[in-house]
């Protein structure tokens, strides 16, 4: 059974600046092998906060199994309990092995019950002493798709046989382009309207013909405010680079058609998309554009 809302991993336990950062040093080598910064338009890395791709990451699937009611304690509730766990849904990098978040009651909660219950103990996987000696049970994965329900699916898999209702022009200029500027690269800020309005309108027909040609091309994202899947494509926006894409195309069923949402930029969407599966060669890179503040919460309200 579900409930409502999740908690986000920070709302639930107590995390210390220094010695959260120290864990995620661990868990990012204890799991298998992934970029968790973000890279500018040149590829360097962007070092405004540690591994924030990860942070996300953590703060959003630990958020969803908490929805789902998968956060399990060695007493069977929360109010006893003295220790609980989730499934990070990362594998450990050498075992292949499942790993964990492992929490504990903090020590100063036991005299103030106004502060968070919980303080994170570590990340451990299923053979190590401090999980096993604690739990019997293993904490199931987070799952954002029920595939009895056609509209889930659509979301998750690219349908070509859905048409795709592109907004008309004053749509695009006003909510896509002129609501949502900063979101696109700065060249393409720096053109004259009709002339990105144009090279906006080719984008997503080539989007919706690469689609139809690959089921590489469109990916699948999770919007953890809105709870809501929806498919990803690539809008391809520099004529001197056409194999780089310059922001994302968020697209959701409505009844037997796709419809546009927004434009995200290609950080945010990462984050978003990484919830659901990790990448390898795709188009969607964690490139941070210089016009976007870093954000430790990068899902965004429309």
């Amino acid at each position: 059974m579900q409930t409502l809302f999740g908690r986000k991993l920070d709302k639930f336990a107590f995390l210390r600046d220094h010695t959260f950062e120290d864990k995620l040093d661990i868990l990012a080598q204890k799991a298998e092998e992934e970029d968790w910064q973000y890279e500018d338009i040149n590829g360097s890395t962007v070092n405004n906060t540690k591994y924030p791709i990860l942070r996300n990451y953590l703060n959003y699937t630990f958020k969803r199994v908490d929805e789902e009611n998968k956060v399990i304690y060695d007493t069977g509730d929360e109010k006893n309990a003295k220790y609980a766990c989730f499934n990070t849904g990362l594998i450990s990098r050498n075992l292949s092995k499942p790993i964990f978040g492992l929490f504990e009651v903090n020590e100063n909660y036991k005299n103030n019950d106004r502060l968070k219950k919980w303080h994170l103990f570590g990340f451990f996987d299923r053979s190590q002493g401090e999980f096993t000696r604690k739990f019997a049970v293993l904490p199931k994965l987070a799952r954002y798709v029920d595939f009895s329900k056609p509209e889930d699916f659509s979301n998750y898999v690219y349908n070509p046989d859905l048409e795709l209702d592109v907004p008309d022009e004053n749509q695009i200029k006003q909510h896509m382009i002129r609501d949502n500027i900063s979101r696109f690269p700065q060249e393409f800020q720096e053109l004259r309207e009709n002339y990105r309005l144009g090279i906006l309108n080719n984008a997503i027909r080539r989007a919706k013909e690469l689609a139809e040609q690959s089921n590489r091309i469109a990916l699948p994202q999770w919007r953890p405010k809105q709870r809501q899947l929806q498919i990803l494509l690539p809008l391809f926006l520099d004529p001197d680079n056409e194999d780089e894409a310059s922001v994302a195309l968020p697209i959701q069923t409505q009844g037997n058609l796709y419809v546009v949402k927004t434009v995200l930029p290609l950080s945010w969407a990462y984050s978003n998309a990484r919830l659901l599966s990790r990448f390898r060669k795709d188009w969607l890179k964690p490139i941070k554009a210089e016009s976007i503040e870093n954000e430790e919460d990068i899902d965004f309200e429309d």
